[in-house]
């Protein structure tokens, strides 16, 4: 039975440690890939180290350029740049130094004072040519020169502009090696690995070969400098002309700086690592072999009865058995270790049954929280929707990747996008759909400036569908919470209403300001003549003044009527009281309430109605006010005799009602504002007609108010045409 359960230990331990082996082996060859894989990342590491090094110097030297190019003449002579210059060597490390070259290639300045290189000519240099054939930022190849101390460098050369925008030199700025050479030097390559860095001109500003950097050797027919520069990156095997083995070499172009970065491997070293590593793979596995088959000899002789027993109550316990065992499980002879593993087992399936009763009181108590927390949160996530979409304002929330988080229906409603659209759209289309919205006097500087700010408030103007502007008051906020930021919020609110409000305050000050001053004017000298008490006036002159005062008081009363019902039609408040009328007595009591100076002009009012015009269902005082109008303007706008018609027609619903005059006519372009408050046209510089504006206002009011319309037609020089349209009335109205 030993013998037989030695040779099954030892068959059962066969399979795992093949499998270990096989195993190990592909661990090898993932190992070697990994190695192979670290290379690379390796390299592009180095790659984004060389980058953002020579950036962050390019940028400064941009910076300085920039400065310069900035300020006035009087400020670019020798002290001033030698004081930049100075400013930008002592706050950043790497430069050996730095220069300012003027537009004939000379060196006009440094950053120490004296120097002996002011007015050096370095047209001759690979950075000069480049700077100014490209008028950009540029990286040299590798140089020796009086500006570099005679030693290899490299330099960033950036153009500077004059105030015409014109190249008046550029900056140079020297960079050290020794830097560069501690950035690539500090990563870990592995064994017989080494990395390499050549300029754009395929010289080497750092390799372990320091001779081939002193000599600026030319790299550039290297095969892995050709593939670097058509593939941007990669691997390969190669073999450099100052190697004579091949080599395992990662590159990697950086595309902004031209630059080259490799590392070079033996390709010897590579399969020597794996040779060794599987050689001592298989040793192990045959050790680990011949070991097992020992051990698994002596441990079944005094194993085999108590695994029994154990497996045994184990098949139990997988049964879902938890009785407690009997002693008998653990025979008598076995070793103290194993009582004391049968013990501890026992105690872990007592506990293991405890775990799982208390694991589903907690499963259960857990599914009642997180339902009630989901349903929790549903009803605050419906509440709060609903109180967004309930809301006047447009409310829009931008998510940290600059996309449409939530939008309420009015944000689509007020910029014309539909719902589906708006969802998820990219915070850049949206400004973009407002941007074309903006009247073209509109600057969309301020509307980029809303995401510029954590918080600021913005006023602009947009245009609707109809053209109409629509005042819009802005309001950008950052949405963040202990430091941490979800994104950005936008609330648009219509100050449209308010914006009129307050032109039409503005307007009946202007027009306070201007109708009353002439009236109360008349007034004021009237009642001061009348109280003089060093003149004596007759009843007439006095009786005259009165009546002067009186039509003044009237006008004043006029202007104040219109005042409230246009203050009525602005806010609904405009009250009618319907009945119904003939139109023929409306027309003559308008007629009679003409006042004495436009009575007293020779009017031909002709009054042609259909004998079967219907009643109309209307308040009689308001309809007249309409007639009495359009006849005063008929009158007023008039150079000619005025001549009025007044036509009807009808049909089921409303009767039309047509006043025609021969008047001065109104230009087409005023037909659209012709009803607008305080609009009025401006007939001619030498004819003053007075009014406030107001008229035609009230009337479309009064029409509308009634479920009616007013419309014009006109020609200039031919007179205009109103139409009124006015509810018939019908036997089953109701008078209010």
């Amino acid at each position: 039975m030993r013998s037989h359960l030695t040779i099954t230990f030892a068959l059962m331990a066969l399979i795992p440690i093949l499998i270990l082996g096989g195993f190990q082996v592909s661990q090898i060859k993932h190992i070697t890939q990994e190695t192979n894989q670290n290379q690379r990342q390796t390299t592009y590491r180095l790659g984004d180290a060389v980058e953002a090094y020579m950036s962050y110097h390019r940028n400064a030297v941009e910076t300085l350029a920039a400065t310069i190019s900035a300020s006035d003449a009087a400020f670019r002579n020798r002290e001033s740049l030698t004081l930049k210059l100075q400013s930008l060597q002592e706050n950043l490390e790497g430069f050996t130094g730095i220069y300012v070259v003027d537009d004939k290639g000379m060196i006009k300045a440094t950053h120490q004072m004296p120097t002996d290189l002011i007015g050096t000519d370095v047209n001759d240099r690979d950075y000069t040519a480049r700077v100014k054939a490209g008028q950009k930022a540029i990286i040299s190849s590798l140089f020796k020169g009086p500006e570099g101390l005679n030693q290899p460098a490299i330099a960033i050369a950036v153009p500077i502009y004059k105030g015409n925008k014109q190249v008046d030199g550029f900056v140079l700025a020297v960079l050290e090696l020794a830097p560069i050479k501690t950035l690539v030097t500090k990563y870990d390559y592995g064994t017989e690995a080494y990395p390499v860095v050549l300029d754009h001109a395929g010289k080497p500003i750092y390799h372990p070969n320091a001779a081939l950097t002193e000599a600026m050797a030319d790299l550039s027919k290297e095969s892995v400098v050709a593939d670097a520069k058509m593939l941007k990156q990669g691997e390969g095997t190669y073999t450099l002309s100052s190697s004579s083995h091949k080599e395992l070499i990662t590159y990697k172009l950086i595309p902004d700086l031209n630059l080259i970065v490799w590392v070079s491997r033996s390709t010897a070293a590579v399969n020597a690592a794996f040779t060794e590593s599987l050689r001592i793979t298989l040793l192990l596995l045959v050790f680990t072999l011949i070991l097992t088959v020992l051990l698994g000899s002596l441990l079944a002789k005094r194993l085999n009865g108590t695994i029994h027993a154990l497996v045994g109550y184990t098949q139990r316990l997988a049964g879902g058995s938890f009785a407690q065992p009997d002693q008998k499980v653990v025979p008598r002879g076995a070793p103290a270790e194993l009582h004391q593993l049968a013990e501890h087992f026992f105690r872990m399936a007592a506990q293991i049954k405890e775990n799982q009763r208390a694991l589903l009181e907690l499963n259960s108590e857990l599914e009642h929280r997180v339902e009630e927390r989901t349903q929790r949160l549903q009803d605050e996530h419906a509440t709060l929707n609903a109180v967004l979409e309930s809301m006047s304002d447009a409310i829009v929330l931008i998510d940290v990747q600059h996309n449409v988080l939530y939008a309420n229906h009015q944000m689509a409603e007020s910029f014309a996008i539909p719902m589906g659209e708006l969802s998820h759209m990219p915070e850049a289309d949206l400004f973009e759909r407002i941007a074309e919205l903006l009247p073209e006097d509109q600057d969309e500087l301020q509307l980029r400036k809303l995401t510029a700010e954590p918080r600021v408030q913005s006023a602009l103007t947009v245009k609707t569908e109809q053209g109409k502007p629509r005042f819009m008051m802005v309001s950008a906020f950052q949405v963040a919470r202990e430091g941490r930021v979800f994104g950005r919020g936008y609330v648009w609110r219509d100050r449209t209403k308010e914006h009129e409000i307050d032109a039409l305050k503005n307007d009946l000050i202007s027009l306070a300001s201007h109708e009353f001053k002439t009236p109360i004017t008349s007034i004021r000298g009237g009642v001061e003549t009348l109280l003089r008490r060093d003149a004596h006036w007759d009843e007439d002159f006095k009786l005259e003044l009165l009546e002067g005062i009186h039509e003044d008081i009237g006008r004043i009363q006029d202007l104040i009527d219109e005042w409230l019902d246009i203050s009525k039609i602005e806010s609904g408040a405009m009250g009618i009281h319907p009945q119904p009328l003939r139109l023929a007595a409306v027309i003559e009591s308008a007629r009679h309430r003409l006042p004495e100076d436009i009575s007293a002009a020779r009017i031909q009012l002709e009054v042609a109605l259909s004998s079967d015009t219907p009643l109309v269902f209307a308040d009689k005082l308001r309809m007249e006010q309409v007639f009495l109008n359009l006849f005063i303007n008929a009158v007023r706008y008039n150079e000619r005799e005025p001549i009025i018609k007044v036509t009807t027609h009808a049909d089921e619903e409303y009767v039309y009602v047509h006043v025609q005059d021969n008047g001065i006519g109104i230009a087409e372009e005023h037909l659209a504002k012709l009803f607008d408050r305080f609009y009025r046209v401006d007939v001619s510089s030498s004819r003053q007609t007075g009014g406030t504006g107001l008229g035609l206002a009230i009337c479309k009011g009064i029409m509308e108010a009634h479920g009616g319309t007013i419309q014009v037609e006109s020609q200039l020089g031919e007179g205009s045409r109103f139409t009124l349209m006015i509810p018939r009335f019908n036997g089953g109205d109701e008078l209010a």
